[in-house]
């Protein structure tokens, strides 16, 4: 064991330390920005997460003011939404922005054809895709991103 001990502080008497303290402040530098990329991540999910419940309340995570005009409702708050997923967008993970763009393209197409009639259809005849149930899945599938 003192063998190895001795070749390997033979080694470090002859190399030059500088490479080894360069080696260790890249290492510093990548762990601290690590940690601030991290923070940010989080402080950005958490703001997305907390801006979209606040556009919906009522709506989400349960309905419990499902307003008359729905459509006029949810079109009326589009322009907010789709600020709110533009100013995420960065966060999301590249090989995650095809679904998220589908998801946010989903939840538009759903806004631009829910109805009070398709609402109430679909409370009277059990067999029909309930609207609500649909928009909660639809914000479901938006919110998973910010986890």
């Amino acid at each position: 064991m003192n063998e190895f001990t001795d070749q390997i502080a033979a080694y470090f008497d002859k190399v030059p330390l500088w490479p080894l303290v360069l080696l260790a402040v890249g290492i510093v530098f990548a762990s601290i920005y690590e940690l601030f990329t991290r923070k940010r991540r989080v402080d950005a999910a958490n703001e997305f997460r907390t801006a979209i419940l606040a556009t919906l309340s009522g709506l989400y995570p349960e309905p419990t003011k499902w307003p008359k005009s729905i459509d006029t409702y949810l079109s009326a708050r589009l322009p907010v939404l789709h600020e709110i997923v533009e100013s995420f967008r960065p966060n999301v993970p590249q090989k995650d922005i095809p679904a998220y763009n589908a998801d946010w393209d989903n939840y538009y197409d759903f806004c631009q054809e829910v109805t009070d009639d398709k609402c109430v259809e679909a409370e009277l005849n059990p067999g029909i895709a309930d609207p609500k149930k649909k928009f909660h899945s639809l914000i479901s599938k938006l919110l998973r991103y910010a986890e």
